[in-house]
């Protein structure tokens, strides 16, 4: 476990801190959805201080905006774990699309070992009518969805892979075969669904790409270096992000993984209004 540091270090080094980034879901919005009162009062202010914000998370770009908005965000956004960095104008910076023919692979697994599939593109989940009980187990918030006739079309414009199986080891074998060889070209992971018990989820994405190098990207465009960059998570996604950040706080509902690599630990929870309330304390 990371030697935490004491608050008044925390606030010593936030001095120099010109970019924050926080995950979003169980983070910087509560479990309803919505962003805190603390928080939309704080990054007002600190706008003023010409300390910029942006965004680090799971979700595609489309369903990022709205939040991007509400809270002003200018600086690029880094959405599907750093997949796809663009601003709210629609301004890319980076688009991490899998190879087609990993994308073909992985549709002809899919239909080999009787697993659901869905296509991700910057702005929408597509998938099929045989695989539309897939929506419905992916608890994607604010995630738009489209229902297609083929994936024909969409294998050149695929930045993330979803699969779902109900047997672990079939997973696996399509995780070792996504990956071959040396995930060179895909980097494909399971895990077991936290929602719907005996269900197994797989993702894959272009190799070597991450919400930490996602974060690279947007420090490079704004000229930032590592010491100038706070990092806010909840999740076991969140650990490579705190891999860059030069100060990485948990919030107090985080997972003990992402406690233990932290160097400070909120008081509040995301339900709590968490994030703002201790960027309160430090800037208050």
């Amino acid at each position: 476990m990371k030697e935490k540091l004491s608050l008044d270090e925390i606030k010593r080094r936030f001095e120099k801190v010109k970019l924050i980034v926080s995950d979003i879901d169980g983070t910087i919005i509560n479990n309803q959805g919505e962003v805190g009162a603390e928080t939309k009062a704080i990054i007002k202010d600190l706008k003023t201080r010409n300390i910029n914000l942006t965004l680090a998370t799971q979700r595609i770009h489309s369903s990022v905006v709205p939040i991007a908005e509400e809270l002003n965000i200018s600086a690029p956004l880094v959405t599907l774990n750093g997949s796809y960095i663009a601003d709210i104008s629609g301004k890319v910076i980076s688009k991490s699309l899998i190879n087609p023919k990993k994308v073909e692979l992985a549709l002809s697994l899919a239909e080999k070992y009787f697993c659901k599939i869905a296509l991700c593109t910057n702005d929408m989940i597509v998938y099929t009518e045989e695989n539309s009980v897939l929506k419905d187990f992916m608890g994607r918030i604010g995630t738009n969805y489209e229902l297609i006739n083929s994936y024909k079309n969409y294998a050149d414009n695929t930045i993330e892979i979803i699969m779902m199986g109900n047997d672990k080891a079939t997973i696996k074998k399509i995780q070792s075969k996504l990956n071959f060889p040396f995930k060179l070209s895909v980097s494909a992971k399971y895990f077991r669904s936290q929602s719907h018990r005996g269900v197994y989820n797989l993702e894959a994405r272009k190799s070597k790409i991450s919400k930490k190098t996602g974060v690279e990207e947007v420090t490079k465009v704004l000229k930032l270096k590592k010491d100038e960059v706070a990092v806010f998570g909840d999740w076991y996604n969140d650990k490579e992000l705190f891999r860059f950040g030069g100060i990485n706080i948990a919030l107090q509902n985080a997972v003990g993984d992402l406690k233990a690599d932290a160097d400070y630990i909120t008081e509040f929870s995301n339900d709590e209004d968490g994030l703002g309330r201790f960027l309160k304390l430090i800037y208050g």
